[in-house]
């Protein structure tokens, strides 16, 4: 009787391994060749990388960020060494103010099952502001509650695969959402892939000179506020982040999209 009981029991193990399985497969949670990795830091890019993480190509999704990356190479890059890298150009360029209480940061990574580069990259986002002594709210968009309700709407298996599906619709209004969401996650993130290969970003004679400007005009402000770090400094800071991520968190967990357009909005007026 205990054996066929233990028989049973292996049948419904393998069935639910079977299932979930399938699921991975048909659902498209599991990537290929590439991974997907989204900051919006003010400044909005997004990279491509290959399976060992390293940067193949980068692209910026708003007017800021062409500015941030005007002179970085960031290809070949493992990609936590790429952003920090560019989040340090966005505290120079002072996108990222390194005195200020209203920064915020947004991660997108489409990585496959294991989300192995989602904790690298949010591990590394953490590490710079605390290493850096800069105050940021950090958000991750699975836990953005629009953007949840929003994947549900368009009925989109996953927050991180409703945000790159919006992405690419913004960039290329001639794709169709209804459509681009029965591809699997690494389709839609080899089509961006490809994308980057047919337009790559160059940037104009007058974004590089602009970023010269800006980081001219925040080195006193950068350097200084570099310069005030020490071991000390490190440990009273880490508990001041720790209380503002939780406090000043809750309105960029509730909509993201929203406090980030405020922001925009309140730099034109």
């Amino acid at each position: 009787m205990e054996k066929k009981a233990s028989i049973v029991s292996l049948i419904a193990l393998a069935l639910i391994v079977g299932i979930a399985s399938c699921y991975i497969i048909f659902s498209g949670i599991t990537t290929k060749e590439f991974n997907y990795i989204q900051l919006e830091v003010n400044p909005r890019v997004e990279f491509v990388c290959d399976k060992k993480f390293n940067i193949v190509s980068v692209q910026p999704l708003n007017a800021d960020a062409k500015i941030v990356l005007a002179d970085l190479d960031l290809i070949g890059l493992d990609a936590d060494k790429a952003t920090a890298i560019f989040l340090d150009e966005c505290a120079k360029t002072g996108y990222i103010k390194v005195d200020g209480i209203d920064n915020s940061t947004n991660i997108t990574v489409v990585d496959g099952i294991t989300q192995a580069l989602d904790v690298h990259i949010t591990q590394e986002v953490y590490k710079f502001y605390q290493d850096n002594e800069i105050l940021s709210v950090v958000t991750e968009t699975y836990e953005d509650r629009n953007m949840f309700d929003e994947k549900i709407k368009n009925k989109v298996s996953c927050t991180n695969k409703n945000k790159l599906l919006t992405t690419i619709v913004e960039k290329d209004n001639t794709q169709d959402f209804k459509t681009l969401k029965k591809l699997r996650e690494a389709k839609l993130v080899e089509l961006v892939a490809n994308e980057h290969k047919t337009n790559p970003f160059v940037p104009t004679t007058e974004e590089k000179i602009t970023k010269q400007k800006l980081v001219d005009a925040n080195a006193d402000i950068y350097n200084t506020h570099k310069k005030c770090i020490s071991n000390y400094s490190q440990q009273e800071f880490s508990k001041i982040f720790n209380k503002h991520q939780k406090l000043s968190g809750k309105k960029y967990f509730n909509n993201y999209t929203k406090e980030y357009n405020n922001w925009q909005l309140s730099r034109t007026l």
